[in-house]
C-alpha cells in the first residue's frame, strides 16, 4: 500500500534533508508493512516520530551525552536490564527510535538475528533501525493509538512523556493536512 506523499514532499513538510528521506523512508515503510502496519495513520506516526527522534536528520542517530550523563540516567537501571558496569553508556539510545538498555538490545537483536550486545552500533544501520522501529511500534500498540488519532498517546509510547510533543503534533497535522489536499 503506497503512502500518498512522495519522499520529496515528506522532506519538505518535515523540514528534513530530502536525500535522507528518499533513502530511509522506503526502509521504514517496508518494515512497517512487513508487520501489517501498512495504513496511513501508522505511517504518519512513524514519520513524525522519526523527525522528532532524529532531530530532523531522518537518519538513525546515537543519543548524545557524556559518560557521566549515561551513568546517571542508565547505569544499573534494572528496568532496562543494565546489570554490568558500563551498560549505561554502552546501551544508550540508538536508531530512528531510541532503544536503550541491555534488555532491549538483547531482545531486538535476538528478534533480528543480530548480536546487538556485542555490537550495539549495529542498531544504527538504517535497515536494522527501521526494523526495530516497526517492531517497537507493533509491540507497544502504536497502530491502535494512531488509528484512534490519539497523537499524545503516540508520543508517550515512544518518549514515555511529552518531550518533543509540540514538534510531533505539528508534524502529524502538517502531514495529515498535506494528504487531504
Amino acid at each position: 500500500m503506497s503512502f500518498p506523499l512522495t519522499p520529496q514532499r515528506i522532506a519538505a513538510i518535515l523540514r528534513c534533508p530530502e536525500r535522507n528521506v528518499i533513502e530511509n523512508w522506503p526502509l521504514i515503510e517496508n518494515a512497517l508493512e512487513s508487520l501489517g502496519m501498512a495504513d496511513d495513520p501508522v505511517k504518519v506516526a512513524a514519520l513524525a516520530t522519526v523527525a522528532v527522534e532524529t532531530a530532523r536528520t531522518f537518519v538513525p542517530i546515537q543519543e548524545r551525552g557524556s559518560v557521566a550523563y549515561f551513568a546517571k540516567m542508565y547505569e544499573g537501571a534494572a528496568r532496562l536490564g543494565n546489570t554490568e558496569a558500563g551498560d549505561g553508556v554502552r546501551f544508550r539510545g540508538r536508531g530512528f527510535v531510541q532503544i536503550t538498555g541491555r534488555a532491549n538490545y538483547q531482545d531486538y537483536g535476538q528478534r533480528l538475528g543480530i548480536d546487538l550486545l556485542v555490537n550495539p552500533d549495529a542498531a544504527l544501520e538504517p535497515v536494522t533501525s527501521a526494523a526495530i522501529l516497526a517492531m517497537y511500534f507493533q509491540r507497544r500498540g502504536m497502530d491502535i493509538a494512531a488509528h484512534d488519532a490519539d497523537w499524545v498517546k503516540c508520543r508517550r509510547i515512544v518518549n514515555g512523556g511529552t518531550n518533543g510533543l509540540d514538534d510531533f503534533l505539528a508534524h502529524v497535522h502538517a502531514l495529515l493536512n498535506a494528504m487531504t489536499v
